[in-house]
């Protein structure tokens, strides 16, 4: 009997001694987006429909992609990939009891040399056709511009961010449909349902006008409009804007507010303020930066490798009950970015920012902005897909208030870009207030 139980006793030992390392090991997830058993995230948004999603977000020009290494949630610790990640983005990613479990996967950089399509071509051509002739003036205003990328390999932070601005990543007409899942430190969410439509006058590479669309007697770089279709008490919310390619002439901003059933004009005092719904994106916050370069102070602050949303899958990502969805087991590679600093001359609620943008096709990938008090105050997260046509997809987006615990996830389950946009009717005459009032069923 004694000879019994000490030979049960060492099996039961040596099993506790394997399971230890079994306990701590990982598997790199065999499946995009890893529908397994026990799965965490999804789109939990009971206002979207499965027959809502007819349209074309993008990731199909690599759908498929090996997963060659993950952290996070049931994968290497987080700590190994803290030089990859920006400090605030770090910081969500290695507190799940606040933001939720995320995991970031690791696939192979596609470099853009090997994207399909058209647009990669036209700009390109652009780039070099142009190439000399644009500059900054006194004012940190771009001048002589046409299209393409005008200052291509810059590390002058004025010309990085013109690169920026006229990257036309998502192409020069933009037509997106997107829930936003707004999440607070307990897990309450709101959702609402917008669209972001976008229409550039100027540096385009399609059709019969181009470079500029004419006539243009009031100088007009862009148009943008962004309506509310729920929740019912944003229902018919519009936010529209024209921005002038003028460095003394800010933007003409207005807000059809249903409650009132009327049109405000907004000041340019507000460029900080947050979107309706109680979000956390700020209107020259979006995208990592929407504002006009001449507000700002601009400064270089070099190059660093991180892990980013270069070449994603197309999948949206919402963590049920938690405020870190948007990012959590997206596909990441490996990019040298450049890291840009900003200083406001205008009156905002944050002291500086710095955006990580892609050292060649100058996506913004991440952006930190500080408070005040110089703390860390909103993190921004994005990752991009690519399409068929050499776009880059808008797929979604992560916006966080590091402070409160609070986040803004932008999911885009619908969107058309260039001309598959201007066949959606994105042009000149859908950008006005009568018109986006009565599409959104402003009363």
């Amino acid at each position: 009997m004694k000879l019994y139980l000490h030979i049960m006793w060492l099996i039961t030992i040596s099993f506790l001694v394997v399971d230890v390392p079994i306990s701590l090991a990982w598997d790199i997830p065999k499946q995009i987006p890893g529908d397994y058993e026990g799965k965490w995230y999804g789109v939990h948004c009971p206002l979207v429909k499965p027959e809502m999603m007819v349209g074309e977000r993008g990731g199909d020009a690599f759908p498929d992609q090996k997963i060659i290494n993950a952290w996070g949630y049931k994968a290497k610790p987080i700590e190994e990939i803290k030089d990859l990640l920006p400090n605030q983005y770090y910081e969500i990613c290695s507190n799940p009891e606040s933001w939720g479990d995320i995991r970031i996967n690791e696939t192979e950089f596609i470099p853009q040399e090997e994207w399909p399509g058209i647009h990669i071509e036209l700009r390109d051509e652009a780039t070099k056709k142009y190439k000399g002739q644009a500059y900054v003036d006194e004012h940190g205003h771009i001048r002589n511009h046409s299209a393409g990328f005008p200052f291509p390999g810059s590390k002058n932070p004025q010309e990085i961010i013109w690169n920026y601005m006229k990257s036309r990543n998502y192409g020069e007409a933009l037509y997106a449909q997107f829930y936003t899942a707004v999440t607070d430190r307990k897990g309450h969410t709101r959702y609402s349902i917008a669209e972001q439509n976008y229409m550039w006058w100027k540096g385009r590479l399609y059709g019969d006008q181009k470079p500029n669309l004419e006539p243009n007697p009031n100088n007009y770089d862009k148009f943008q409009a962004m309506g509310f279709w729920a929740p019912y008490d944003l229902i018919g919310t519009v936010i529209l804007t024209y921005r002038y390619d003028d460095p003394f002439k800010e933007d003409a901003q207005w807000m059809y507010i249903p409650a009132l059933r009327r049109v405000r004009r907004m000041s340019v005092s507000q460029r900080w303020d947050k979107l309706p719904g109680g979000q956390d994106i700020t209107y020259d916050g979006a995208q990592g930066f929407e504002g006009k370069p001449t507000n700002y102070e601009w400064e270089y602050l070099g190059k660093k490798q991180l892990l980013c949303g270069h070449n994603s899958t197309d999948r949206l990502m919402e963590i049920k009950g938690k405020p870190g969805g948007g990012g959590c087991d997206q596909t990441y590679q490996r990019v040298n970015c450049v890291m840009l600093q900003f200083t406001p001359k205008i009156v905002s609620s944050v002291s500086k920012g710095v955006l990580f943008l892609d050292s060649e096709t100058y996506n913004c990938y991440y952006a930190e902005y500080y408070d005040k008090r110089a703390r860390p105050y909103l993190c921004y997260a994005h990752q991009y897909v690519v399409r068929k046509d050499g776009c880059v997809g808008i797929m979604g987006f992560l916006v966080s208030d590091i402070q409160r615990v609070h986040s803004s996830n932008n999911y885009v389950y619908n969107s058309f870009q260039n001309m598959d946009a201007i066949k959606e009717g994105i042009n000149p005459s859908f950008f006005e207030m009568a018109k986006l009032r009565k599409r959104y069923g402003g009363r």
